[in-house]
């Protein structure tokens, strides 16, 4: 009875510990993200901007060319922002596999840790591949609405069509089996067990592309129609923690969510100019 209540404490103990690292981390990269943010828009206020109905371009300058250091920029921001954003979900997951290092056998904290950055990293690195994709698209869609200038007045329909596909794809098979792997934290860590710290590196890759594959339109939300905003990273956080932690994938939220994001494209298309 002893060693099962020293078990439990131990148990507490690593939960909290874990959930404060994330939610510290979170909140660092939560002011790096708003420090960039608010120099980039001020940035790009002070060139010469044209008038445009695309959200996007109140961000333009961030996207000038294919060259490595504006792409690097980006990215980099975009994995801060993911870490403001995702680690607070992330918490049972390293909670557990954390917890399931220490059974094992014996290992110093410094290896479990070291092993919980390379989780991290691999987590990571999917969205830093989605960062790319990100940059590569908003890249093309401006240079292509710098050649067709007309294009500028479709801005609110494409807006209203971004927040209705999301909202289409949330109720997509696709969508669904990744939630599933992301809200099961023991499933899949009984699926993709691995050790070393190459094991875990490719765990949190794995979980990572589960992760991009539930959230992945979201970001682009966030970005194309957001442009970025402190305020929409804040939204879509809440509705993550809630759909992977609070209610994890329950259906009558899958359609809350859903409905939501139709429901705000329609009035963008409808409504132009709101």
């Amino acid at each position: 009875m002893k060693d099962d209540g020293q078990s439990i404490l131990t148990d507490s103990l690593i939960g909290r510990g874990v959930a404060i690292g994330l939610i510290t981390t979170a909140a660092l990269a939560w002011c790096a993200s708003y420090f960039l943010m608010s120099s980039m828009v001020a940035s790009d206020m002070g060139g010469v901007m044209g008038a445009s109905s695309f959200p996007i371009s109140d961000i333009s300058m961030m996207f000038s060319s294919l060259s490595l250091v504006p792409m690097s920029l980006f990215v980099s921001m975009w994995v801060l922002g993911m870490m403001a954003m995702m680690f607070p979900a992330l918490i049972p997951i390293v909670s557990i596999y954390h917890r399931a290092m220490e059974a094992r056998g014996p290992s110093s904290g410094v290896d479990r840790l070291a092993n919980v950055v390379a989780f991290l990293s691999g987590y990571l690195s999917l969205y830093a591949l989605l960062g790319i994709v990100a940059y590569l698209a908003v890249f093309m869609a401006l240079q292509t609405g710098a050649y067709i200038p007309e294009l500028s007045q479709y801005g609110y329909a494409a807006t209203g069509a971004v927040l209705i596909a999301t909202g289409i794809w949330q109720l997509t098979p696709f969508k669904d089996r990744c939630l599933k792997n992301c809200v099961s934290p023991m499933g899949f860590l009984m699926t993709h067990d691995e050790r070393g710290y190459t094991g875990a590196l490719k765990m949190g890759a794995a979980h990572g592309y589960y992760c991009v594959g539930c959230c992945y339109m979201y970001m682009f939300v966030m970005l194309g129609v957001a442009a970025m905003s402190i305020l929409s990273m804040a939204v879509l956080t809440v509705v993550v923690t809630l759909e992977k932690v609070i209610v994890k994938g329950a259906s009558w939220f899958t359609w809350l969510v859903a409905v939501g994001f139709v429901a705000a494209g329609l009035v963008f298309v409808l409504v132009p100019g709101i």
